[in-house]
C-alpha cells in the first residue's frame, strides 16, 4: 500500500535491521514505504552474527564468517536495490560479531536516527528485537510478516503517565494528518483501578477532540496486553501506539511486560514511543 503523506513527526532518518529473512524483508519494505512520503534516508543494517561458541571451532571459523558476511551483503544489496527503485536514499551498514543489538543501537545513536524498524514473524520478536526496543534512543516500529501499514484506525494504549502522553501526542498527530479514527484504550487490572483508567482515557479524548480527531473510548478490565490486542483486533486497527514505561495504578507498560507481550501477541504493526 502506498502511503500518501508522512504519518510521523520528524523522520529524517530511518534505521532498518534486516538479515535477509522474510521478517527482515518485511521491515525493509515498510521502511521504504515510510521513507518515500517522509523524504527520509534509510540506513539498512545487517549484522553477520558470529555465535560466541563458534570461537571453539577455530579451523572452520573463517569459512563460517565468510558465509555469514556474504549472506549479510546479499540482504543489504536487496534493500539498496529496492530503495533506489522507489527513489529513496539508502545507506548500508554491515558488521560481523556477536550481540547484533549492540551494533544496531550504536548506529542508531551515531546517526541520530528518528525511527528504528524491525520485522517480526509469528509470536516471537526474538531476543535481538526485544533488546533493541529496550535500549533504543528513538521510536521503534515493529512490523509483523503479512501486516500492512494502515492509518484508518489507530489504537492508543494509555495509562496517563508521561510515557503514555508522548505516545498519545504521536498518535493524535497521525490521526489528524490521515483523518483516522483514534481508539483510546486503558486497562484496569482490578476494580479499584477503573477510575484511573477512566481518567487516563478522558485526558486523551479531550486533547484529540480539540484537534478535531474522531475518537472512540474503551475502558477495559483484565490483563492489559490481552485487552489492548483484543481492542485492536475488534476494531480492525492498522496500528497500535504505546509507550514503554508507565505508572502503577493501572498497569505498567514496559519491555519485559506489557509492551513486549503486546508486540509478541499482535499481528498488527506496533509503534513504541520512547522518552529520549
Amino acid at each position: 500500500m502506498a502511503i500518501g503523506a508522512c504519518p510521523l513527526t520528524k523522520v529524517d532518518k530511518i534505521l532498518v535491521a534486516t538479515d535477509g529473512s522474510e521478517a527482515g524483508k518485511f521491515a525493509a519494505q515498510a521502511a521504504i514505504e515510510l521513507a518515500k512520503p517522509c523524504e527520509s534516508t534509510v540506513y539498512a543494517i545487517c549484522v553477520a552474527e558470529v555465535p560466541v561458541f563458534a570461537a571453539e571451532f577455530v579451523e572452520t571459523l573463517p569459512q563460517l564468517i565468510d558465509s555469514l558476511e556474504k549472506r549479510a551483503k546479499a540482504a543489504l544489496d536487496e534493500v539498496k536495490t529496492l530503495s533506489e527503485k522507489n527513489g529513496v536514499k539508502c545507506e548500508t551498514i554491515s558488521y560481523t560479531g556477536p550481540d547484533p543489538f549492540k551494533y544496531i543501537i550504536d548506529e542508531a545513536i551515531k546517526n541520530r536516527v528518528d525511527l528504528i524498524i524491525l520485522g517480526k514473524k509469528g509470536v516471537m520478536l526474538g531476543a535481538v528485537g526485544t533488546k533493541v526496543i529496550a535500549n533504543a534512543p528513538c521510536k521503534v516500529l515493529v512490523v509483523p510478516v503479512g501486516a500492512t501499514l494502515n492509518f484508518d484506525r489507530i489504537v492508543i494504549a494509555t495509562d496517563g503517565s508521561v510515557y503514555s502522553q508522548l505516545a498519545t501526542s504521536e498518535a493524535i498527530g497521525m490521526a489528524k494528518r490521515f483523518g483516522s479514527e483514534l481508539i483510546i484504550v486503558s486497562v484496569a487490572k482490578k476494580d479499584e483501578n477503573i477510575s484511573y483508567a477512566e481518567e487516563a482515557v478522558k485526558m486523551v479524548k479531550e486533547v484529540a477532540e480539540r484537534e478535531g480527531v474522531k475518537v472512540q473510548s474503551v475502558i477495559a478490565k483484565g490483563e492489559a496486553f490481552e485487552q489492548i490486542v483484543d481492542t485492536a483486533n475488534k476494531n480492525a486497527a492498522g496500528l497500535i501506539v504505546m509507550g514503554t514505561y508507565g505508572r502503577t495504578g493501572i498497569e505498567k507498560f514496559f519491555m519485559g511486560s506489557i509492551a513486549e507481550k503486546v508486540i509478541s501477541t499482535s499481528a498488527r504493526p506496533i509503534l513504541v514511543v520512547k522518552k529520549k
